[in-house]
């Protein structure tokens, strides 16, 4: 998600709450704050998390998901984020919509964002623990992902600006922090059943719930036909071409329309046989 203010360029990371999807920040709108925050800090070994008010107990439980997030994700990236990662927690969505952190307006709907110019987490509480922990873990996921790509390219002497495309690194940010569940079932299979589902050569283009939930499932796909172990690569591949196609087609062994096309083939015999059984008037 990339935030653009004529001089001013910052990009950040967004996960969104019932429906996630890629957002631009357009400026031009007064950012009001109605609320003076009385702000404390609570020190973990890895974080340093910033609340206010009563968000005290909240904030200890936060803590714990993001320690337990810590410990998984520096072992699935082979990497460690060595500098204090802030976390910073709003009571409200609308509180947090008047956060400074970025000059951007915050819609509705955002759901959390890493802004990684200055490595700052930005997250409200919605009332679910299970939803809090879910978009610390996403987060997360992109902090040691850019962590990760930048010692890749730095150690070669590459330029450090360079990243995965979106619908990677949205898809990569789910996949290792929630499981597949029936909302992206629901999606996914009506997508492939109604072709609009979107071929992996032409993903770039894409936005929305759709972009996160092909982009979890193609890694799922990797993960399956190719191995675990070959998403790291693809991460520790990034020195090797500008064009993340390249990329790909270099750690998987085959070209992006064959990868493709195995793929799609696979969704396929998925989904499919579902229809098998069903009259015109069901479908």
């Amino acid at each position: 998600m990339l935030i653009k203010n004529l001089k001013y360029i910052l990009l950040v990371f967004i996960l969104t709450t019932s429906f996630i999807e890629a957002q631009f920040y357009f400026f031009g709108r007064n950012k009001v704050q109605y609320d003076n925050f009385d702000w404390k800090v609570l020190k973990t070994e890895h974080f340093n998390i910033y609340y206010y008010g009563d968000f005290g107990e909240i904030a200890e439980i936060g803590a714990q998901y993001a320690e337990e997030a810590y410990e998984e994700h520096k072992v699935k990236f082979d990497n460690v984020v060595t500098r204090k990662i802030p976390l910073i927690f709003y009571n409200t969505h609308s509180h947090f919509q008047q956060t400074n952190t970025t000059p951007g307006f915050i819609p509705e709907g955002v759901g959390g964002f890493f802004e990684f110019i200055k490595g700052r987490v930005v997250i409200p509480f919605f009332g679910s623990l299970s939803q809090f922990r879910h978009v610390i873990r996403h987060e997360l996921v992109h902090v040691f992902m850019t962590n990760k790509v930048y010692n890749v390219l730095r150690d070669r002497r590459f330029q450090t600006n360079q990243l995965p495309h979106l619908w990677f690194t949205e898809g990569l940010a789910e996949y290792w922090s929630t499981e597949w569940d029936t909302q992206a079932e629901m999606v996914l299979r009506d997508a492939v059943l109604n072709n609009v589902f979107v071929p992996l050569e032409h993903l770039y283009l894409l936005g929305g719930f759709l972009m996160y939930k092909e982009g979890q499932k193609f890694l799922e796909f990797v993960s399956e036909e190719y191995g675990e172990e070959r998403i790291l690569l693809i991460l520790e591949n990034m020195w090797r071409y500008t064009d993340f196609y390249k990329v790909l087609e270099f750690t998987l062994g085959e070209s992006i329309e064959r990868i493709g096309a195995k793929w799609h083939h696979k969704l396929k015999q998925e989904y499919y046989p579902l229809m098998q059984d069903k009259t015109p008037y069901d479908i």
